[in-house]
């Protein structure tokens, strides 16, 4: 489609595809959708958003929120009026000071039960501190038949990207992984002598620095603790969509037009053995729905 933006982030049109090949099957008349950005930072990918779904689904009347927390130490100070400033210049037509919510990490969500069409989010899961709680508000405010996609990285990939080193967050030992950490910006892999140059950091306030990082900022899930999560929650969880970020990347490299249409007919054994190789590339995508069918035979299945 010549008329859908390309985004500053691939993730961004990624998301943007799977709302709109999700939302497109719905049978609401009224095309009235609420939709979330889950850890929206300073608004960027809900200016996109906004700007591309009703050119991707025309007559889709959205309601666009963004949800962070303002406790995780990950934002900087002040990033919400940022965020504020930002959609109100990229994106007018919403009133975003209604619409854009912080909370800490402990509290509920500021959204009615069953409120919410869809839930996105871009990069946050491997934050957040608690998944059981998170899982959970994901079902209380999805509605019956909502839906989530979540893009992030699992524990087992190889490279850790915010360091930029191998396998640094699977040190669970705070003093081996200070001691790698230091071993290999010394070395001149990751971040260390950009730090230095941009921030004057020595190797030793690097290294204490960002072991901590990864020690209390980061949390990475593995695979089936994903899915146990959203089973506890009362959620359906997959990795569906994960391959067609990939091929995104592909061929934006190859500069080739990119799709902005995802089909929503699956191979399951054709996703789960993408996932099973790209788990150790780079981010996943967990899709979530929030729908069970089964009833007692014989029982009405109506809700």
């Amino acid at each position: 489609m010549s008329d859908i933006e390309r985004a500053e982030s691939l993730t961004h049109e990624h998301l943007l595809s799977i709302i709109a090949a999700e939302m497109a099957t719905r049978s609401d008349p009224q095309r009235v959708a609420n939709i979330l950005d889950l850890g929206c930072g300073e608004g960027r990918m809900l200016a996109y958003l906004a700007r591309n779904l009703p050119r991707l689904i025309p007559g889709l009347q959205l309601r666009l929120y963004g949800l962070d927390v303002d406790d995780s130490g990950v934002q900087r100070t002040g990033f919400i009026d940022r965020a504020i400033a930002h959609l109100t210049s990229n994106a007018p037509g919403f009133e975003w000071r209604s619409r854009i919510f912080t909370i800490s990490g402990n509290e509920p969500w500021p959204f009615p039960d069953c409120h919410l069409d869809f839930i996105v989010s871009n990069q946050v899961l491997e934050h957040v501190k608690d998944h059981r709680r998170v899982f959970g508000e994901i079902e209380r405010t999805l509605a019956y038949g909502g839906r989530a996609a979540h893009l992030f990285p699992l524990s087992h990939y190889w490279y850790e990207g915010h360091l930029w080193l191998l396998w640094v967050h699977r040190i669970q030992n705070a003093d081996l992984r200070l001691a790698y950490v230091t071993l290999l910006s010394r070395s001149g892999f990751g971040k260390f002598h950009d730090h230095r140059r941009t921030f004057g950091m020595s190797l030793e306030q690097f290294s204490e620095m960002h072991s901590d990082y990864i020690q209390f900022m980061t949390n990475y899930l593995s695979e089936p603790e994903a899915l146990r999560h959203a089973k506890q929650a009362g959620l359906r969880a997959s990795f569906r969509y994960t391959q067609e970020l990939y091929y995104r990347k592909l061929r934006d490299v190859l500069g080739k037009t990119v799709t902005f249409n995802y089909s929503r007919q699956r191979n399951a054994l054709t996703d789960w053995l993408w996932l099973k190789l790209l788990r150790y590339v780079s981010s996943v995508t967990l899709f979530l729905e929030k729908k069970q069918t089964y009833v007692v035979p014989g029982e009405s299945a109506d809700r």
